[in-house]
């Protein structure tokens, strides 16, 4: 067992503090091609919006298979040819990471509100957010930020780790396709009510114990925090995992989540998870920081883990 750990830790650690140390820039990420190929799938398989539900389920299912097996199948071809199969793990991780690029985006959206540029944080958090960023003001602006980038962090740097060790390169590949086609075919915007509800069901496994995780680190960061979040259940509630990721977010932030988001052309109504205040665009600095602390705290754990391994 500890032989089986060693070589997965060691090698998650190594590609993890090399895409830190080259950052792939966003637009030309390897899954920002997917995120296109999979918008160019839907305008293929669902044109027309007045099909019954359940063929546009049966089209989002069949499409999720497409776009999860056509890379698996590249993986496998080259992993049955490769002499150095470590290495082929290794460009897996790497393609699969990216949240030091949508970091630095984060930052430049910070910089802008800082300096009261609304319009121009708009435009720039549109790469980030699905829900459309013309309608929010600074205050919404940065709750959205700091709710979407403790998902991403999780689903970009949390999730590689923990499905890496499980289930090695495929669960990692699986794990972040899905994570991108849910966002692609997001059921929040009314086209894909229907047609993305698989992939918006496999993300959420993959998602569950990163969420979990994270949701502990934050609860960690925060002992020292005495308020408590009241939860106000005035729409759709948010799925366990999630839930707990955003609770001890607000609370150790001391900032309010949650509440009416829009999307497209109509508004999704959330449970609202309130403080004593409201975000700020310091808080999204503050947030960069705490996830930089459980990003250095899991390294830490890995190279641990690695150093325990190989003392056995």
């Amino acid at each position: 067992m500890a032989e089986y750990l060693l070589y997965p830790a060691a090698l998650a650690l190594a590609s993890l503090v090399t895409g830190l140390l080259l950052p792939w820039p966003l637009a030309y990420h390897p899954l920002s091609f997917f995120a296109a190929f999979c918008r160019k799938l839907a305008l293929k398989v669902h044109p027309d919006l007045s099909r019954p539900a359940k063929q546009q389920r049966l089209s989002g299912l069949l499409a999720l298979l497409l776009v999860l097996a056509l890379p698996l199948c590249c993986w496998y071809g080259l992993y049955l040819m490769s002499a150095w199969p470590l290495l082929l793990d290794a460009i897996v991780i790497l393609c699969c990471f990216s949240w030091p690029a949508c970091r630095k985006l984060a930052q430049k959206v910070s910089h802008s509100l800082h300096k009261q540029q609304l319009s121009l944080a708009r435009s720039q958090a549109q790469l980030v957010l699905l829900r459309d960023t013309q309608a929010l003001s600074a205050m919404g602006l940065a709750k959205a930020l700091l709710e979407s980038l403790a998902m991403r962090f999780q689903q970009q740097f949390t999730s590689i780790i923990f499905w890496y060790l499980l289930a090695g390169a495929p669960g990692v590949l699986v794990c972040r396709l899905s994570q991108v086609a849910s966002q692609q075919w997001s059921t929040k915007l009314p086209p894909n009510q229907h047609f993305g509800q698989a992939a918006a069901r496999l993300a959420a496994f993959f998602n569950a114990p990163a969420y979990l995780l994270g949701a502990a680190l934050f609860w960690l960061q925060g002992l020292r925090r005495a308020t408590a979040a009241t939860i106000r259940a005035d729409g759709e509630p948010f799925n366990y995992a999630k839930h707990q990721l955003l609770r001890w977010l607000s609370h150790t932030l001391r900032v309010s989540l949650g509440g009416p988001a829009q999307y497209g052309h109509g508004t999704v109504r959330r449970h609202r998870i309130q403080q004593h205040y409201e975000p700020t665009a310091a808080d999204v600095s503050r947030l960069l920081q705490l996830l930089d602390y459980q990003l250095y705290i899991q390294l830490f754990l890995l190279a641990g883990l690695t150093l325990l391994i190989t003392s056995i």
